[in-house]
């Protein structure tokens, strides 16, 4: 086979590879080199900002000279300028009388634009009482007992139960005070709220005196939009105020009927309620009511003032209460504080069976009565009956503590417990005055589950 020449001569490089090696970095010269130059930029910086620095003043002035202020020139007053006392008091008075009489203009200028018939304060009257019903009901519910479960689909379910009021909240739980009616012989408490949800309620206690009970509703179980629509009553103080004469609005079940809303005026606030061992006050109104009124009392402000009640009609109450017998009448909320605190924390209170009041100084003097709470009566089987003591006694003692009043019996008598023994000591009418007896009484328990 024939070969070229070229082919003979051609050489195999095949083998020989080139490789470029990159030159080693230098990291001690490169670091120095960073250094330098980072250290002649601040140098430079620091010059720079000198040299600014020095020259700005000099250059500010040359091309933004600053104009001078004028200089504050008040016009000198001579002796014939100057007022008398009489003299500024007569302008002061004539000033006065100048804005008083502008104002009264426009006081009179602005009623004359305006036209007010009776029947737009009726309606200004009727919305504002309205627009307070609706904010406190946010704190009124139903309480309904059911026995079973074919209560839901019965009639008396519907018509029965009572308006409780919500009267505190733990972060926790709410807690409702209602009568005890509502929710006697019950298995399970239902609890209803204004946008109609219903949850399970659980009681606390009850108290055998007032009747009343709360009950509690962890929040857990209430729907979130309606824990956004219903709130805690702001309790007003009833102690000191004279309510007499005052308007308030009955919401709750004032006329027996749910959701209903009565107005009208107090009628008495100062009238003790004649119960066991206690110095509550009944509020009673010009407002027509029935048996099975439940609910609030609130003043204007939308503060409460009492919880309804139509229970309470002793001999002694009816004497006090004659005519009102149909018109709503309260507990006052402030004489409720302590017991409501006792009951939402299920603290059992002590019983004894007292029936009492306090005299006046003026009567006690000029009678000759001893100071101390003074017993009206005892209630029938109770732990005062039991020890003796009777109408026309004077308690002057509990243990060591001296009672002056009744008032002060009632919150000593709060510092026990049920069955608990304590000493009593009366004063007792004689042929020959007053004789001290004491005695001892064990204490029972003024509430239950």
């Amino acid at each position: 086979m024939p070969f070229n020449d070229q082919d003979e001569n051609k050489k195999d490089t095949s083998f020989i590879s080139e490789k470029i090696k990159q030159r080693p970095i230098n990291r001690k010269k490169l670091l120095r080199r960073t250094i330098i130059t980072a250290s002649m930029a601040v140098v430079f910086g620091l010059v720079s900002c000198f040299t600014f620095l020095l020259l700005q003043p000099l250059l500010s002035d040359k091309l933004y000279p600053e104009s001078q202020p004028e200089k504050i020139s008040l016009p000198e007053e001579s002796a014939s300028d100057e007022l008398t006392p009489e003299e500024m008091l007569a302008d002061d008075n004539a000033i006065a009388d100048n804005e008083a009489q502008t104002e009264e203009n426009q006081i009179e200028a602005a009623i004359d634009s305006y036209s007010i018939s009776g029947s737009d304060y009726a309606k200004i009257m009727a919305s504002s009482i309205r627009d307070t019903a609706d904010e406190a009901s946010k704190c009124i519910v139903r309480v309904t007992g059911v026995a079973n479960n074919t209560d839901w689909f019965s009639d008396s379910f519907e018509s029965s139960g009572a308006s409780g009021v919500i009267v505190a909240d733990n972060g926790t739980a709410i807690f409702i005070l209602v009568p005890s009616s509502a929710v006697k012989n019950a298995k399970n408490i239902r609890v209803t709220f204004g946008d109609e949800s219903m949850v399970e309620g659980e009681m606390c206690l009850t108290d055998n005196i007032t009747k009343l009970c709360v009950i509690s509703v962890k929040l857990a179980s209430i729907p979130e939009t309606t824990r956004e629509n219903i709130k805690t009553a702001t309790r007003a103080n009833t102690n000191f105020s004279n309510l007499t004469a005052v308007p308030v609005i009955a919401v709750g079940s004032p006329t027996g009927i749910h959701r209903s809303v009565s107005f009208g005026l107090i009628t008495s606030d100062k009238s003790p309620l004649y119960l066991a061992d206690s110095n509550y006050k009944i509020i009673t109104t010009d407002m027509p009511g029935s048996s099975d009124s439940t609910g609030a009392i609130i003043n204007l402000n939308g503060e409460l003032l009492g919880i309804i009640d139509m229970t309470h009609t002793n001999d002694e109450t009816r004497k006090n209460r004659k005519g009102l017998d149909n018109h709503i009448s309260a507990i006052a909320i402030t004489e409720l504080t302590n017991l409501i605190e006792d009951l939402a924390s299920k603290e059992q209170r002590p019983f004894m069976g007292i029936i009492g009041k306090n005299v006046p100084t003026a009567i006690r003097d000029e009678l000759d009565i001893p100071p101390g709470a003074f017993v009206t009566s005892t209630e029938e089987a109770s732990p005062a009956r039991n020890a003796g003591i009777q109408s026309g006694d004077i308690i002057t003692k509990i243990n060591n503590d001296d009672i002056i009043s009744f008032d002060m019996f009632v919150k000593k008598l709060a510092d026990y417990s049920p069955d608990d023994v304590i000493s009593v000591t009366v004063m007792r009418q004689s042929t020959k005055g007053y004789a001290e007896i004491k005695t001892q009484v064990t204490l029972e328990s003024a509430t239950h589950d």
